[in-house]
């Protein structure tokens, strides 16, 4: 393949793993906050866990917030 074809070709995997991130984002936007904390509690596929977090960001939560829930600290 030349240099152009690889700059240019589109990359089917990564595509792919978007498409299944903006999926979950689409069906998680009509759950509420608590029901989203309670499926990232226990979600455990990581385009699962990014959809969620993308729909909890937006939504005002911080990214170490949702860190902290996903992994809790060991007391």
């Amino acid at each position: 393949m030349s240099f152009w074809q690889t700059l240019f070709s589109p990359n089917e995997q990564q595509n792919e793993h978007k498409n299944q991130v903006a999926c979950i984002e689409n069906d998680c936007s009509c759950k509420t906050n608590d029901q989203l904390l309670s499926l990232l509690t226990q979600a455990t596929d990581e385009d699962v866990i990014a959809g969620i977090k993308k729909v909890l960001v937006s939504r005002g939560y911080s990214k170490k917030e949702l860190n902290q829930l996903q992994h809790p600290p060991i007391q």
